[in-house]
């Protein structure tokens, strides 16, 4: 028997309708997806004619057939069961009833009655009750009218929620789908959490497919000290594919009423955001102390396979904006606002870029330099001298400027060409290079140069030594193969010593001593300070691979031998970054047991015998919902203070749909608590709760780090977070994501990798 309406089609609206309101899969410990019957596991989805099975049938006139015991009506990958069924060729009607059943490969639907219309493509299910087979959702309406133009459920009820689980739905006197739309109707539509009416809403419309819809989104409540009740309601407009905007009015009971905004575009060249968050008038403030504002822009542009654009650039009304209203893009602990606005070209032989970067410092602290602008020069890859003999070069000009500073402005040219002899195998390789390094300044200041001050150049030359070794063996991991690594490297390093006194500090400040770091050839980052160097660095690392290439564990160690002291220098500018340690330094992390997981590093001055940086940290992860950190960090000087801190992070299921995070961080060396977090989260197939509860330190930018009275002031409060699964947004309901929330967010070490 063939005919012209499919019955997937009849009922495929019905599943849209609902399946974009239930894109979140439900937990696996209450998802329970249902079974396809084996007739419908051997359907061909290219087969469009209907077949029909049954018990007995009868015919009349060839006209009408009756089908009764156990009737199947199967088309495609559809299949729709029935004690009895009706055929109707003069009237092309189709009719079953008696408590039928219909399944695809994604939805479940049954229902009292089955009426189609084949002449006129219109389909009636009554008293229909339908599930998704593979995710959560389900609902039920009174009647389910399909027809190729539209999808009409009457008196229509959906929820994710699993059966018997009234938490919360959405009921609706009529939901109206238009064919291919892509969107949906609600008429007189109440949302009800265990059977009792929330809000009313007359008329809803909403995406069926993965379309994105004006509207309300989730709201934020918390409270805090520093705010007092703090609710947050965004609104989203879906402006255009390509570009959206999202509004969110924040109500902050101490401070007022603030509008935070943020707009999102998306084209084939360019893309970035824009954010603008404006407080009119602070409550919290004396009168007269103005607008707060939080501007935010970041920019890429495309324009080329070689040309490429870029704009970073954030801007606040006044120092302690972030630390007493928070914002959704920088961190409250910030202490400093990055700019930057970059055009980049990479040609076949030149790479180029030209920059314009700055910083805004917050706080009472000595302004950083700009770079208005910089012109950086390179070889887009090494020119081949000879079969084996290299040339790079690069270049740079750059222009500072800092009206508080010593040196208000200075112009900088930079040139480094570089001769190299590479030679590289799987298990060894050595790298031997030369460069000379020429500087040239002018400066400039309020006050009287000398001519050795307003025109100075540095002319440095460096030979670069470096080799490598990678050695190999099996060993028995408790019975079984497995392979121990060996990777041992030395370099040595030659710039002899140049008095920069006079050169100023523009784009300069000391680098990490690690274990990486230690192979650097410049322990100070820009150009203003080249270290002087006589000497050899040799490091070692090992690691331990189980016999399916798993690393288990891996540890590092180097150090740096002078052969030939540094110079002590009495350059005023650079007394706090010196270079002249001979640092040792090592990094290790150890897959220990199961789970369990070590990671250390320090820093150590073998000539002052004295730590200089450390961490640590014991790490616990039975699964993404239970883990457990604790940690220690130590630095010798941090702007001149010593810093000794203890954390502790911690994730358990306390039931099967309870969570506790935990986190505690502690200033050792002044005996006082800096960050601590307790939260509490609920979990269901179709619903989530989270409540945050935290204190931590409030501090003063326009105090000094040393001035340790910002730092007995402490804020309390607590954020509260809820959602509808699958009619709400379930995004940032993870574990990691509740960890985030204080000054100290969790972060997972690294890892062993392959």
């Amino acid at each position: 028997m063939k005919q012209g309406l499919s019955l997937a089609g009849l009922i495929w609206a019905a599943l849209h309708a609902t399946q974009a309101q239930a894109q979140q899969p439900a937990p696996a410990l209450c998802y329970q997806p249902l079974s396809i019957p084996e007739a419908l596991q051997s359907a061909t989805p290219s087969d469009n004619s209907i077949r029909i099975f049954s018990d007995t049938v009868s015919l009349q006139d060839n006209q009408q057939a009756d089908f009764s015991g156990q009737v199947q009506i199967m088309q495609r990958d559809t299949l729709l069961q029935a004690p009895r069924a009706r055929y109707s060729a003069s009237n092309q009607q189709l009719i079953a009833d008696g408590g039928i059943e219909y399944y695809n490969s994604d939805l479940y639907v049954s229902g009292s009655r089955f009426a189609a219309d084949l002449a006129n493509n219109r389909a009636q299910l009554s008293d229909a009750r339908y599930q998704f087979i593979s995710q959560a959702g389900r609902g039920e309406a009174k009647a389910l009218v399909a027809s190729t133009e539209q999808l009409q459920l009457n008196q229509a009820l959906f929820t994710t929620c699993p059966q018997q689980d009234n938490s919360w739905g959405l009921y609706a006197e009529e939901i109206t789908i238009a064919a291919d739309s892509g969107w949906g109707e609600a008429h007189h539509a109440v949302f009800r959490i265990k059977d009792v009416p929330v809000f009313y809403i007359p008329y809803l419309t909403f995406p069926v497919d993965d379309q994105r819809k004006t509207g309300l989104l989730i709201p934020k409540v918390g409270s805090s000290q520093r705010v007092g009740l703090d609710l947050e309601l965004p609104y989203y407009f879906n402006l255009a594919p390509n570009y959206d905007l999202t509004l969110t009015p924040r109500y902050m009971s101490k401070r007022g009423t603030q509008l935070k905004s943020e707009f999102r575009y998306l084209t084939a060249a360019h893309q970035g955001q824009l954010q603008l968050e404006y407080l009119h008038n602070d409550n919290d403030k004396p009168t007269g102390f103005g607008q707060r504002y939080l501007g935010h822009i970041s920019h890429r542009s495309d324009f080329s396979e070689r040309w490429r654009g870029y704009v970073d650039f954030t801007d606040v009304s006044d120092d302690a904006y972030l630390t007493e209203l928070g914002s959704d893009f920088n961190s409250q602990s910030d202490t400093q606002l990055y700019r930057e606005a970059n055009l980049s070209y990479f040609g076949d032989r030149v790479h180029s870029q030209l920059k314009l970067q700055g910083f805004e410092i917050l706080g009472n602290y000595n302004r950083a330099y700009q770079a208005m602008p910089q012109l950086s020069l390179a070889s887009a890859n090494p020119l081949q001298l000879t079969d084996n003999l290299q040339g790079l070069w690069q270049a740079q000009y750059a222009h500072f400027r800092n009206a508080d500073a010593f040196y208000t402005a200075a112009d900088r040219i930079h040139l480094e060409p570089t001769i190299r002899l590479p030679f590289i195998t799987p298990a060894f390789e050595l790298t031997a290079e030369s460069s000379l390094l020429y500087t040239y300044y002018q400066q400039q200041s309020e006050q009287q140069l000398d001519a050795e001050q307003e025109k100075i150049s540095r002319t440095l030359p460096k030979v670069r030594l470096h080799a490598r070794v990678n050695f190999e063996r099996e060993y028995d991991w408790f019975g079984e193969q497995a392979l121990q690594t060996f990777e041992p490297q030395l370099q040595y390093l030659y710039i002899p010593y140049r008095d920069q006194s006079q050169i100023g500090l523009y784009d300069t400040t000391r680098l990490q001593d690690d274990y990486y770091g230690l192979f650097r050839q410049n322990r100070f980052s820009g150009l203003d300070r080249i270290n002087e160097a006589n000497q050899l660095t040799v490091g070692w690392t090992t690691r331990f691979y189980d016999n399916t290439d798993n690393e288990l564990f891996r540890f590092s160690l180097g150090q740096i031998f002078f052969l030939k002291e540094p110079e002590v220098t009495n350059d005023v500018l650079t007394q706090d970054l010196v270079s002249t340690e001979s640092m040792l330094a090592s990094e290790m992390i150890w897959h220990w047991y199961r789970r369990w997981y070590v990671s250390s590093a320090l820093q150590y001055d073998i000539d002052s015998k004295k730590l200089i940086k450390s961490n640590a940290s014991l790490d616990y992860r039975g699964s993404e919902n239970t883990l457990l950190q604790l940690n220690h960090r130590y630095s010798r000087a941090v702007s001149g203070v010593e810093i000794q801190q203890l954390g502790l992070f911690g994730a358990i299921p306390l039931q099967q749909n309870w969570q506790l995070i935990a986190s505690y961080y502690r200033d050792v060396t002044n005996h006082r608590m800096i960050d601590a977090n307790l939260g509490l989260q609920y979990e269901s197939c179709c619903w989530a709760v989270r409540f945050v509860a935290r204190r931590q330190v409030r501090a003063d930018l326009e105090s000094g780090i040393t001035d340790l009275n910002q730092f007995a002031r402490l804020d309390s409060g607590f954020s509260l977070q809820f959602v509808f699964k699958g009619f709400g947004d379930k995004a940032g309901f993870g574990v990691a994501d509740m960890l985030s929330n204080g000054i100290f967010s969790y972060r997972r070490p690294y890892l062993l990798t392959n």
